[in-house]
Protein backbone atom coordinates (compact mmCIF):
# COMPACT_ATOMS: atom_id res chain seq x y z
CA UNK A 1 0.00 0.00 0.00
CA UNK A 2 1.06 3.11 -0.53
CA UNK A 3 0.53 5.02 2.86
CA UNK A 4 -1.13 8.42 2.90
CA UNK A 5 0.46 11.52 3.19
CA UNK A 6 -0.25 11.99 7.02
CA UNK A 7 0.95 13.81 9.96
CA UNK A 8 4.30 12.56 12.01
CA UNK A 9 2.77 10.85 15.36
CA UNK A 10 4.57 10.99 18.42
CA UNK A 11 7.20 8.28 18.56
CA UNK A 12 6.29 7.20 21.81
CA UNK A 13 2.55 6.69 21.29
CA UNK A 14 3.35 5.00 17.80
CA UNK A 15 5.66 2.83 19.52
CA UNK A 16 3.48 1.77 22.27
CA UNK A 17 0.73 1.00 19.30
CA UNK A 18 3.38 -1.07 18.01
CA UNK A 19 3.85 -2.63 21.54
CA UNK A 20 0.26 -3.53 22.03
CA UNK A 21 -0.33 -4.07 18.24
CA UNK A 22 -0.06 -5.92 15.16
CA UNK A 23 0.01 -9.54 15.38
CA UNK A 24 1.71 -11.14 12.01
CA UNK A 25 -0.29 -14.23 11.89
CA UNK A 26 -1.27 -15.49 8.48
CA UNK A 27 1.09 -16.39 6.52
CA UNK A 28 4.43 -17.76 7.98
CA UNK A 29 3.50 -20.61 8.63
CA UNK A 30 2.65 -21.98 5.42
CA UNK A 31 5.12 -21.07 2.68
CA UNK A 32 8.66 -21.35 2.01
CA UNK A 33 10.69 -18.23 1.61
CA UNK A 34 13.82 -15.75 -0.87
CA UNK A 35 23.95 -12.55 -5.72
CA UNK A 36 25.83 -10.62 -7.14
CA UNK A 37 24.06 -7.02 -6.85
CA UNK A 38 25.18 -3.81 -7.95
CA UNK A 39 27.88 -2.04 -6.83
CA UNK A 40 27.46 -0.49 -3.24
CA UNK A 41 25.65 2.91 -2.68
CA UNK A 42 25.64 5.35 -0.57
CA UNK A 43 22.82 5.23 1.96
CA UNK A 44 19.85 7.67 1.68
CA UNK A 45 20.54 9.13 4.86
CA UNK A 46 23.59 11.63 5.35
CA UNK A 47 24.17 10.50 8.65
CA UNK A 48 27.58 8.69 8.55
CA UNK A 49 27.92 4.81 7.97
CA UNK A 50 30.44 2.16 8.12
CA UNK A 51 31.81 1.15 4.71
CA UNK A 52 30.29 -1.99 2.75
CA UNK A 53 33.39 -3.35 2.57
CA UNK A 54 34.75 -5.11 5.79
CA UNK A 55 31.68 -4.71 7.55
CA UNK A 56 30.31 -6.69 10.15
CA UNK A 57 26.46 -6.93 10.02
CA UNK A 58 23.29 -8.05 12.28
CA UNK A 59 20.23 -9.57 10.34
CA UNK A 60 17.27 -11.29 11.82
CA UNK A 61 15.90 -14.12 9.94
CA UNK A 62 12.82 -15.84 9.86
CA UNK A 63 11.34 -19.32 9.59
CA UNK A 64 11.43 -20.20 5.78
CA UNK A 65 15.45 -19.02 5.84
CA UNK A 66 16.09 -19.88 9.09
CA UNK A 67 19.73 -22.24 9.72
CA UNK A 68 20.51 -20.68 13.37
CA UNK A 69 21.41 -18.09 14.74
CA UNK A 70 25.46 -17.38 14.71
CA UNK A 71 28.01 -16.34 12.22
CA UNK A 72 25.82 -16.84 8.96
CA UNK A 73 29.36 -19.08 7.66
CA UNK A 74 29.70 -21.13 10.46
CA UNK A 75 26.07 -22.59 10.24
CA UNK A 76 26.16 -23.54 7.03
CA UNK A 77 27.75 -26.93 7.47
CA UNK A 78 26.43 -28.01 10.61
CA UNK A 79 22.83 -27.58 8.51
CA UNK A 80 24.36 -29.52 5.69
CA UNK A 81 25.22 -32.24 7.59
CA UNK A 82 21.41 -32.52 9.68
CA UNK A 83 19.79 -32.36 6.71
CA UNK A 84 21.76 -35.33 5.36
CA UNK A 85 21.51 -37.30 8.44
CA UNK A 86 17.60 -36.92 7.82
CA UNK A 87 18.38 -38.57 4.50
CA UNK A 88 17.47 -35.81 2.34
CA UNK A 89 19.69 -34.34 -1.04
CA UNK A 90 21.48 -31.44 -0.55
CA UNK A 91 22.64 -30.53 -3.73
CA UNK A 92 21.14 -27.91 -5.67
CA UNK A 93 21.80 -26.93 -9.79
CA UNK A 94 19.69 -23.88 -11.25
CA UNK A 95 16.78 -24.31 -13.40
CA UNK A 96 16.37 -28.02 -11.17
CA UNK A 97 13.69 -28.27 -8.65
CA UNK A 98 15.26 -29.63 -4.87
CA UNK A 99 13.71 -31.02 -1.95
CA UNK A 100 11.61 -28.10 -0.15
CA UNK A 101 13.13 -28.59 3.28
CA UNK A 102 16.46 -27.49 1.79
CA UNK A 103 15.63 -24.38 0.68
CA UNK A 104 17.32 -22.27 3.81
CA UNK A 105 20.10 -23.98 3.18
CA UNK A 106 20.62 -23.16 -0.26
CA UNK A 107 18.89 -19.47 -0.17
CA UNK A 108 21.47 -18.60 3.06
CA UNK A 109 24.57 -20.19 0.87
CA UNK A 110 23.70 -17.81 -1.88
CA UNK A 111 23.78 -14.92 0.45
CA UNK A 112 26.42 -15.76 2.44
CA UNK A 113 28.47 -16.41 -1.33
CA UNK A 114 27.53 -12.60 -1.83
CA UNK A 115 28.08 -11.18 1.40
CA UNK A 116 31.81 -13.11 1.34
CA UNK A 117 32.61 -11.00 -1.99
CA UNK A 118 32.28 -7.93 -0.76
CA UNK A 119 34.02 -9.39 2.29
CA UNK A 120 30.51 -8.35 4.84
CA UNK A 121 30.57 -10.46 7.60
CA UNK A 122 26.69 -11.56 8.61
CA UNK A 123 25.39 -12.54 12.25
CA UNK A 124 22.30 -14.01 12.07
CA UNK A 125 19.31 -13.65 14.70
CA UNK A 126 16.11 -15.41 15.75
CA UNK A 127 13.48 -12.98 17.42
CA UNK A 128 10.64 -15.25 16.76
CA UNK A 129 7.70 -14.47 15.14
CA UNK A 130 4.30 -12.43 15.51
CA UNK A 131 3.91 -10.37 18.93
CA UNK A 132 7.14 -11.99 20.77
CA UNK A 133 9.03 -10.24 17.47
CA UNK A 134 7.23 -7.11 17.56
CA UNK A 135 7.68 -6.51 21.13
CA UNK A 136 11.35 -6.96 21.04
CA UNK A 137 11.78 -4.67 17.88
CA UNK A 138 9.65 -2.21 20.08
CA UNK A 139 12.46 -2.34 22.91
CA UNK A 140 15.12 -2.41 20.12
CA UNK A 141 14.13 1.37 18.74
CA UNK A 142 13.56 2.67 22.02
CA UNK A 143 17.13 1.46 23.43
CA UNK A 144 18.18 2.23 19.81
CA UNK A 145 19.78 -0.79 20.14
CA UNK A 146 18.66 -3.19 16.80
CA UNK A 147 19.75 -5.16 14.26
CA UNK A 148 21.39 -3.88 11.14
CA UNK A 149 18.58 -5.35 8.89
CA UNK A 150 15.13 -6.36 10.49
CA UNK A 151 12.37 -8.38 9.07
CA UNK A 152 8.31 -8.79 9.56
CA UNK A 153 5.13 -8.60 8.36
CA UNK A 154 2.08 -6.30 9.36
CA UNK A 155 4.04 -3.83 11.74
CA UNK A 156 6.56 -2.74 8.95
CA UNK A 157 4.83 -0.41 7.11
CA UNK A 158 4.14 1.11 10.86
CA UNK A 159 7.71 1.58 12.03
CA UNK A 160 8.23 3.25 8.32
CA UNK A 161 5.12 5.50 9.11
CA UNK A 162 6.81 6.48 12.56
CA UNK A 163 10.24 6.92 10.74
CA UNK A 164 12.48 3.84 12.52
CA UNK A 165 13.25 2.66 8.51
CA UNK A 166 16.02 4.14 6.88
CA UNK A 167 14.88 4.53 3.13
CA UNK A 168 16.27 3.11 0.11
CA UNK A 169 18.92 5.01 -1.73
CA UNK A 170 17.46 6.00 -4.77
CA UNK A 171 19.08 4.08 -7.49
CA UNK A 172 18.05 1.22 -5.72
CA UNK A 173 15.02 2.02 -5.52
CA UNK A 174 14.58 2.99 -8.77
CA UNK A 175 16.21 -0.44 -9.88
CA UNK A 176 13.78 -2.07 -7.68
CA UNK A 177 10.62 -0.37 -9.45
CA UNK A 178 11.84 -1.16 -12.85
CA UNK A 179 12.67 -5.17 -12.03
CA UNK A 180 10.93 -6.45 -8.91
CA UNK A 181 7.37 -6.86 -8.85
CA UNK A 182 5.23 -4.42 -7.07
CA UNK A 183 4.26 -7.06 -4.18
CA UNK A 184 7.43 -7.08 -3.34
CA UNK A 185 8.07 -3.24 -2.17
CA UNK A 186 4.67 -1.63 -2.44
CA UNK A 187 3.71 -2.44 0.90
CA UNK A 188 6.35 -0.63 2.24
CA UNK A 189 6.53 2.75 0.07
CA UNK A 190 5.64 5.98 1.82
CA UNK A 191 5.86 9.97 0.43
CA UNK A 192 7.53 8.23 -2.61
CA UNK A 193 10.29 6.00 -0.46
CA UNK A 194 11.08 2.37 -0.37
CA UNK A 195 11.33 1.21 2.84
CA UNK A 196 11.61 -2.48 2.93
CA UNK A 197 11.77 -5.35 0.23
CA UNK A 198 10.43 -8.93 0.62
CA UNK A 199 12.28 -11.29 -1.98
CA UNK A 200 9.33 -13.67 -1.99
CA UNK A 201 5.77 -12.18 -0.99
CA UNK A 202 2.70 -14.27 -1.00
CA UNK A 203 -0.45 -12.65 -2.67
CA UNK A 204 -3.66 -14.74 -2.36
CA UNK A 205 -5.45 -16.21 -5.59
CA UNK A 206 -8.56 -18.74 -5.47
CA UNK A 207 -8.31 -22.23 -5.96
CA UNK A 208 -10.46 -25.04 -5.95
CA UNK A 209 -11.09 -28.68 -5.03
CA UNK A 210 -12.34 -29.91 -8.73
CA UNK A 211 -13.78 -33.51 -7.59
CA UNK A 212 -16.11 -31.70 -5.52
CA UNK A 213 -16.97 -29.24 -8.12
CA UNK A 214 -17.30 -31.65 -10.27
CA UNK A 215 -19.96 -33.47 -8.02
CA UNK A 216 -22.25 -30.52 -7.93
CA UNK A 217 -22.65 -31.04 -11.84
CA UNK A 218 -19.98 -27.48 -11.94
CA UNK A 219 -16.57 -27.40 -15.07
CA UNK A 220 -13.93 -28.33 -12.45
CA UNK A 221 -11.92 -26.34 -15.37
CA UNK A 222 -13.88 -23.02 -15.33
CA UNK A 223 -13.24 -20.46 -12.51
CA UNK A 224 -15.85 -18.04 -11.30
CA UNK A 225 -15.31 -15.20 -12.64
CA UNK A 226 -17.02 -12.89 -10.22
CA UNK A 227 -18.39 -12.56 -7.22
CA UNK A 228 -21.92 -13.52 -7.75
CA UNK A 229 -21.07 -16.89 -9.54
CA UNK A 230 -18.43 -17.68 -7.08
CA UNK A 231 -21.78 -17.25 -4.22
CA UNK A 232 -23.50 -19.31 -6.84
CA UNK A 233 -21.01 -22.44 -6.96
CA UNK A 234 -20.19 -22.39 -3.56
CA UNK A 235 -24.11 -22.88 -2.94
CA UNK A 236 -24.67 -25.78 -5.55
CA UNK A 237 -21.40 -27.20 -3.96
CA UNK A 238 -22.81 -27.08 -0.64
CA UNK A 239 -26.41 -28.53 -1.31
CA UNK A 240 -24.54 -31.44 -3.67
CA UNK A 241 -22.34 -32.07 -0.11
CA UNK A 242 -25.55 -32.74 1.91
CA UNK A 243 -23.67 -31.88 4.66
CA UNK A 244 -20.70 -34.09 3.93
CA UNK A 245 -18.41 -31.28 1.67
CA UNK A 246 -19.47 -27.12 1.57
CA UNK A 247 -18.74 -24.93 -0.72
CA UNK A 248 -16.28 -23.08 1.39
CA UNK A 249 -15.23 -19.62 0.39
CA UNK A 250 -12.77 -17.53 2.62
CA UNK A 251 -11.30 -17.72 6.17
CA UNK A 252 -12.70 -15.13 8.13
CA UNK A 253 -11.36 -15.52 11.42
CA UNK A 254 -11.04 -12.29 13.88
CA UNK A 255 -7.49 -12.20 13.34
CA UNK A 256 -4.85 -11.90 10.89
CA UNK A 257 -4.80 -14.78 9.20
CA UNK A 258 -8.41 -13.77 8.68
CA UNK A 259 -7.85 -9.96 7.74
CA UNK A 260 -4.91 -11.06 5.08
CA UNK A 261 -7.03 -13.47 3.27
CA UNK A 262 -10.14 -11.89 2.69
CA UNK A 263 -8.74 -8.27 2.98
CA UNK A 264 -8.14 -8.98 -1.01
CA UNK A 265 -11.59 -8.73 -1.27
CA UNK A 266 -11.86 -5.25 0.23
CA UNK A 267 -8.97 -4.06 -1.97
CA UNK A 268 -10.77 -5.62 -4.72
CA UNK A 269 -14.14 -4.01 -4.27
CA UNK A 270 -12.82 -0.29 -3.14
CA UNK A 271 -12.57 -1.02 0.31
CA UNK A 272 -10.00 -0.53 3.31
CA UNK A 273 -9.86 -0.99 7.27
CA UNK A 274 -7.98 2.14 7.55
CA UNK A 275 -7.25 5.20 5.54
CA UNK A 276 -3.99 7.69 7.57
CA UNK A 277 -3.94 5.54 10.27
CA UNK A 278 -7.91 6.10 10.72
CA UNK A 279 -10.64 2.95 10.81
CA UNK A 280 -12.80 3.59 8.03
CA UNK A 281 -15.19 0.78 8.58
CA UNK A 282 -18.59 1.54 7.80
CA UNK A 283 -17.68 2.24 4.29
CA UNK A 284 -20.75 0.85 1.43
CA UNK A 285 -17.58 -0.91 -0.24
CA UNK A 286 -16.82 -2.69 2.77
CA UNK A 287 -20.93 -3.68 3.96
CA UNK A 288 -20.76 -5.16 0.33
CA UNK A 289 -18.01 -7.26 1.05
CA UNK A 290 -18.94 -8.53 4.35
CA UNK A 291 -22.16 -9.33 2.88
CA UNK A 292 -20.47 -11.57 0.32
CA UNK A 293 -18.34 -13.69 3.25
CA UNK A 294 -22.18 -13.30 5.03
CA UNK A 295 -23.11 -15.23 1.78
CA UNK A 296 -20.27 -17.60 1.83
CA UNK A 297 -20.39 -18.60 5.46
CA UNK A 298 -23.82 -19.88 4.97
CA UNK A 299 -22.25 -22.27 2.77
CA UNK A 300 -19.76 -23.66 5.13
CA UNK A 301 -20.04 -25.77 8.58
CA UNK A 302 -21.41 -24.09 11.05
CA UNK A 303 -18.38 -22.31 12.90
CA UNK A 304 -16.21 -22.69 11.08
CA UNK A 305 -15.41 -19.91 8.75
CA UNK A 306 -15.33 -17.99 11.57
CA UNK A 307 -13.24 -20.23 13.94
CA UNK A 308 -10.19 -18.35 15.57
CA UNK A 309 -8.21 -21.26 15.37
CA UNK A 310 -7.09 -21.15 11.35
CA UNK A 311 -5.84 -24.51 11.22
CA UNK A 312 -9.19 -26.04 11.41
CA UNK A 313 -10.21 -24.28 8.64
CA UNK A 314 -7.62 -25.64 6.04
CA UNK A 315 -7.86 -29.02 8.20
CA UNK A 316 -11.30 -29.32 6.64
CA UNK A 317 -9.83 -27.94 3.19
CA UNK A 318 -7.22 -30.45 3.21
CA UNK A 319 -9.59 -33.29 3.79
CA UNK A 320 -12.10 -32.49 1.22
CA UNK A 321 -14.57 -30.59 3.17
CA UNK A 322 -14.43 -27.55 1.68
CA UNK A 323 -14.74 -26.93 -2.34
CA UNK A 324 -13.08 -23.43 -3.03
CA UNK A 325 -10.60 -20.91 -0.72
CA UNK A 326 -8.66 -17.91 -1.03
CA UNK A 327 -5.49 -18.60 0.17
CA UNK A 328 -1.57 -17.58 -0.59
CA UNK A 329 0.44 -19.45 -3.41
CA UNK A 330 1.72 -22.27 -1.19
CA UNK A 331 -1.91 -23.75 -1.43
CA UNK A 332 -0.91 -24.84 -5.21
CA UNK A 333 1.77 -27.28 -4.19
CA UNK A 334 0.31 -28.25 -0.34
CA UNK A 335 -2.83 -29.47 -1.90
CA UNK A 336 -1.20 -31.97 -3.92
CA UNK A 337 0.64 -32.86 -1.49
CA UNK A 338 -2.68 -33.77 0.17
CA UNK A 339 -4.29 -35.62 -3.04
CA UNK A 340 -6.11 -32.60 -3.76
CA UNK A 341 -6.45 -31.92 -7.88
CA UNK A 342 -6.84 -28.35 -7.62
CA UNK A 343 -7.60 -25.29 -9.76
CA UNK A 344 -6.30 -21.94 -8.85
CA UNK A 345 -7.00 -18.26 -10.48
CA UNK A 346 -7.26 -15.04 -9.55
CA UNK A 347 -10.12 -14.24 -7.13
CA UNK A 348 -13.19 -12.80 -9.11
CA UNK A 349 -13.88 -9.33 -8.96
CA UNK A 350 -17.30 -7.59 -7.60
CA UNK A 351 -19.62 -5.54 -10.27
CA UNK A 352 -17.76 -3.08 -9.86
CA UNK A 353 -14.27 -4.36 -8.92
CA UNK A 354 -10.84 -3.80 -10.11
CA UNK A 355 -8.19 -6.58 -9.89
CA UNK A 356 -6.24 -5.88 -6.05
CA UNK A 357 -4.49 -7.87 -3.55
CA UNK A 358 -3.09 -7.76 -0.01
CA UNK A 359 0.34 -9.01 0.69
CA UNK A 360 -0.03 -12.68 2.74
CA UNK A 361 3.14 -14.75 4.38
CA UNK A 362 5.08 -11.35 2.94
CA UNK A 363 8.63 -11.13 5.03
CA UNK A 364 9.58 -7.49 4.92
CA UNK A 365 13.28 -6.54 5.01
CA UNK A 366 14.43 -3.06 5.91
CA UNK A 367 16.93 -1.24 7.53
CA UNK A 368 16.53 1.12 11.12
CA UNK A 369 17.93 4.45 11.43
CA UNK A 370 19.24 3.67 13.87
CA UNK A 371 22.23 1.10 12.08
CA UNK A 372 25.26 1.07 12.56
CA UNK A 373 26.24 -0.63 8.86
CA UNK A 374 23.77 0.42 6.86
CA UNK A 375 25.56 0.16 3.30
CA UNK A 376 26.06 -3.38 3.87
CA UNK A 377 22.98 -3.99 5.32
CA UNK A 378 21.56 -2.37 1.65
CA UNK A 379 23.77 -5.02 -0.03
CA UNK A 380 22.42 -7.77 1.88
CA UNK A 381 19.31 -6.59 0.65
CA UNK A 382 20.08 -5.71 -2.64
CA UNK A 383 21.16 -9.95 -2.72
CA UNK A 384 17.74 -10.88 -2.28
CA UNK A 385 16.47 -10.19 -4.87
CA UNK A 386 19.55 -11.01 -7.19
CA UNK A 387 18.77 -13.63 -9.86
CA UNK A 388 20.41 -16.37 -7.66
CA UNK A 389 18.47 -15.86 -5.06
CA UNK A 390 15.20 -15.02 -7.09
CA UNK A 391 15.94 -18.48 -9.26
CA UNK A 392 16.28 -20.34 -6.27
CA UNK A 393 13.14 -19.23 -5.96
CA UNK A 394 11.86 -20.01 -8.81
CA UNK A 395 13.07 -23.31 -8.78
CA UNK A 396 10.72 -23.84 -5.12
CA UNK A 397 7.62 -24.12 -6.79
CA UNK A 398 6.29 -22.57 -3.50
CA UNK A 399 6.30 -19.03 -4.34
CA UNK A 400 6.73 -17.13 -7.65
CA UNK A 401 9.93 -15.09 -8.06
CA UNK A 402 10.01 -10.98 -7.89
CA UNK A 403 12.71 -10.58 -10.10
CA UNK A 404 10.66 -9.63 -13.64
CA UNK A 405 13.32 -11.36 -15.81
CA UNK A 406 12.91 -14.24 -14.06
CA UNK A 407 8.94 -14.50 -13.73
CA UNK A 408 8.45 -12.75 -16.94
CA UNK A 409 10.68 -15.68 -19.19
CA UNK A 410 8.82 -17.87 -21.74
CA UNK A 411 10.54 -20.33 -19.06
CA UNK A 412 8.89 -19.97 -16.13
CA UNK A 413 5.74 -19.18 -18.05
CA UNK A 414 5.59 -22.89 -19.30
CA UNK A 415 7.26 -24.82 -16.36
CA UNK A 416 5.42 -23.00 -13.82
CA UNK A 417 1.89 -21.85 -15.04
CA UNK A 418 -0.06 -21.48 -12.15
CA UNK A 419 2.30 -19.85 -10.07
CA UNK A 420 2.71 -17.88 -13.07
CA UNK A 421 -0.71 -16.79 -12.63
CA UNK A 422 0.29 -15.68 -8.95
CA UNK A 423 3.19 -13.92 -10.28
CA UNK A 424 0.33 -11.63 -12.51
CA UNK A 425 -1.50 -11.02 -9.35
CA UNK A 426 2.12 -9.45 -7.87
CA UNK A 427 1.17 -6.33 -9.80
CA UNK A 428 -0.90 -3.40 -9.76
CA UNK A 429 -2.75 -2.19 -6.60
CA UNK A 430 -1.31 -4.85 -4.28
CA UNK A 431 -1.28 -3.85 -0.73
CA UNK A 432 -0.02 -4.99 2.67
CA UNK A 433 -2.41 -4.29 6.02
CA UNK A 434 -2.60 -1.18 7.72
CA UNK A 435 -1.57 0.13 11.20
CA UNK A 436 -4.07 2.22 13.01
CA UNK A 437 -2.74 5.29 15.05
CA UNK A 438 -3.82 4.60 17.91
CA UNK A 439 -4.48 1.20 20.25
CA UNK A 440 -3.76 -1.18 17.02
CA UNK A 441 -4.64 -3.99 18.43
CA UNK A 442 -8.17 -3.23 20.13
CA UNK A 443 -8.96 -1.43 16.67
CA UNK A 444 -8.66 -4.54 14.79
CA UNK A 445 -9.95 -6.55 17.66
CA UNK A 446 -13.21 -4.03 16.99
CA UNK A 447 -13.26 -4.85 13.36
CA UNK A 448 -12.87 -8.51 13.66
CA UNK A 449 -16.01 -9.08 16.29
CA UNK A 450 -18.40 -6.85 14.37
CA UNK A 451 -17.47 -9.01 10.90
CA UNK A 452 -17.94 -12.29 12.99
CA UNK A 453 -21.07 -10.91 14.72
CA UNK A 454 -22.50 -9.35 10.87
CA UNK A 455 -21.72 -13.66 9.87
CA UNK A 456 -22.82 -15.24 12.72
CA UNK A 457 -26.18 -13.12 12.96
CA UNK A 458 -29.47 -11.73 10.99
CA UNK A 459 -28.05 -8.45 12.33
CA UNK A 460 -27.89 -5.92 9.92
CA UNK A 461 -24.64 -5.11 8.33
CA UNK A 462 -24.46 -1.60 7.69
CA UNK A 463 -25.77 -1.03 11.52
CA UNK A 464 -23.08 -3.79 12.70
CA UNK A 465 -20.02 -1.70 10.83
CA UNK A 466 -21.48 1.44 12.18
CA UNK A 467 -21.38 0.58 15.43
CA UNK A 468 -17.87 -0.88 14.92
CA UNK A 469 -16.52 1.93 13.49
CA UNK A 470 -17.78 4.39 16.27
CA UNK A 471 -16.25 2.10 18.99
CA UNK A 472 -13.00 2.04 16.82
CA UNK A 473 -12.92 5.98 16.37
CA UNK A 474 -13.00 6.19 20.22
CA UNK A 475 -10.27 3.82 20.36
CA UNK A 476 -7.74 6.05 17.42
CA UNK A 477 -8.22 9.12 18.42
Amino acid sequence: MKFGNTAKWGMSALLAAALAGCSGGGGQSNGSASPSGPAPSSPASSEPSASAQGASITVLTEGATNVGTGKLGELLAPKEKELKGKGMDTSYTPGKQFEADTFGLHYQTILYNAMKEKNIEVNMQDWGWGEPLIQKQTAGFLAKNIPDVIVGETQMNGFAQQGLLEPFPDDMADEIRQNVADAAWKPMEYDGKIYGLAAQPGVSSLFWNKDLVKQAGLDPEKAPASWAELADNVKKVTEAGKGKFYGGGVYAGANFGGYLRYGALMVINGGAFAEGGKPVFNSDANVETVELLRELNANNAPGLMVNTNEGAYFDAWYKGQVAYIIDGPWQSQQARNNKIDVGMAPIPLSPNGKAGNITIGAAFHSVPKDSKNKEAAFQYIRAMYSKDIQQLIADSNVRSPVLKEIAESETYQKEHPELYTHYLAMSGNVQGLPTFAKDNSKAWQIWGDGVAKALMTKGEIKAILDDAQKKAEAVTQ
